[in-house]
């Protein structure tokens, strides 16, 4: 048995490859923990849902201190120069955002949209099924949630290279700390992102088409409407945070599928249900691994009395293998889990991922089609991870196609 204490240590190169038993330990010995960060972190399911669904928690943790780095301070007055996403705003900004654009992500209008990712899909995989090898994230992940929310949005093809590069630095924004050279990549692709978004979004207002952007410039709410910065910040957080989360979901779904023959044999063979796949992928390596919350009252969480003003994150990658919550296969991949649904990595609460059916539409569209194609799918070597602290992903991910069915 380890005699050290256990710790949250996500600089620790053993945990970014497998975070899950250093979880383990926090749940059972450790569960409100205090990181060397400074933060506490809440390790076991009851407790993380405790978090996320009070709410008298803030989102509003954004606020770079004066000791930070100087590059940091620069990246906090450039986003307080731009309206807030929705994901920094709490109560009652957050819900009018929310009301006025919810509409436009119902699983019933992600539906309307399943047949053209399903013609993306297909074609990118006809344009790979030529090559031997490939690697999964480069070539695929990345490629597909990227392609359908463009089109999704009404922009030209054209301009998909370009945006998918702006896209690519500010998704780094994303984590809690950055070089230089990355907070400098990331500004100065905001601004190309900004002048582009804002020129599509007035192309659209006075030439609305049949598409997602043309939806969101005229959602509207008892008279109420998104103002162009509102509407600037919905848009470029779809490039920015939607995208990345469902790289990782199809990256760390595919490997885990391949590390269990079994149960890729299921999905295979249609013998498991596609939905409840795509949520047990969720669960099983959550592609977002933590949520942060500011405590604005005193509260007792799990058993611990907690200040106000207190950041807690939310380990959501460890709530979803609590075995108090999901029983002793917690750490067992089952793409027939019944209840696989009520996973966190979504969040919960008022701050439940507005992206969630589409996630989860490309997640199972984009995993269930690459392995049913190639039926001899194999590891060509062992993927490395992105080193992320919140978005945890493979890097690269050589894979062996092998022959089309």
């Amino acid at each position: 048995m380890p005699t050290d204490a256990p710790s949250w240590n996500p600089f620790d190169p053993e945990f970014l490859i497998d975070p899950y038993p250093h979880y383990a330990r926090l749940r059972e010995e450790d569960p409100v923990h205090r990181t060397p960060l400074g933060p506490l972190i809440v390790t076991r399911y009851d407790d993380a849902n405790q978090v996320l669904r009070d709410p008298t928690t803030s989102v509003r943790r954004f606020e770079t201190h004066e000791e930070a780095p100087v590059h940091m301070r620069e990246l906090q007055q450039r986003r307080e120069e731009r309206p807030p996403s929705i994901l920094g705003l709490d109560p009652p900004d957050h819900t009018r955002l929310r009301r006025l654009v919810q509409r436009t992500f119902t699983p019933r209008a992600i539906g309307r949209m399943r047949e053209q990712t399903v013609s993306i899909v297909e074609s990118l995989l006809d344009d790979l099924s030529g090559r031997d090898r490939i690697d999964l994230i480069a070539d695929y992940a990345f490629v597909v949630p990227f392609t359908v929310i463009h089109r999704m949005l009404g922009l030209p093809d054209a301009d998909m290279a370009k945006v998918r590069e702006w896209s690519g630095a500010l998704t780094q924004t994303l984590e809690p700390f950055l070089s230089p050279e990355q907070v400098a990549a990331a500004m100065h692709a905001g601004e190309k992102m900004d002048t582009y978004l804002t020129d599509a979004i007035e192309w659209k207002r006075h030439r609305p088409g049949e598409d997602l952007l043309t939806a969101l410039t005229e959602a509207e709410e008892e008279g109420d409407r998104l103002d162009s910065g509102e509407l600037l910040s919905m848009v470029s957080l779809l490039f920015i945070a939607g995208h990345e989360t469902t790289v990782n979901l199809i990256g760390n779904g595919t490997h885990a599928l391949l590390r269990h023959p079994e149960q890729m044999e299921l999905v295979r063979s249609g013998l498991s249900d596609d939905e409840t796949m795509t949520d047990e992928l969720l669960r099983y390596d959550s592609p977002v691994q933590t949520s942060g919350r500011r405590l604005t009252r005193d509260t007792v969480i799990g058993g611990v009395e907690v200040a106000a003003d207190e950041m807690v994150l939310t380990a959501l990658g460890s709530a979803n293998r609590d075995p108090a919550f999901w029983g002793d296969a917690a750490d067992t991949l089952d793409v027939t889990r019944a209840g696989a649904a009520r996973h966190l990595s979504f969040g919960s609460g008022v701050h439940h991922c507005l992206g969630a059916a589409l996630a989860r539409m490309e997640g199972e569209i984009g995993i269930t089609r690459l392995v049913r194609r190639f039926p001899d799918l194999a590891l060509a070597d062992e993927p490395t991870y992105n080193a992320r602290i919140i978005l945890r992903g493979r890097e690269t991910f050589p894979l062996i196609l092998g022959s089309a069915a």
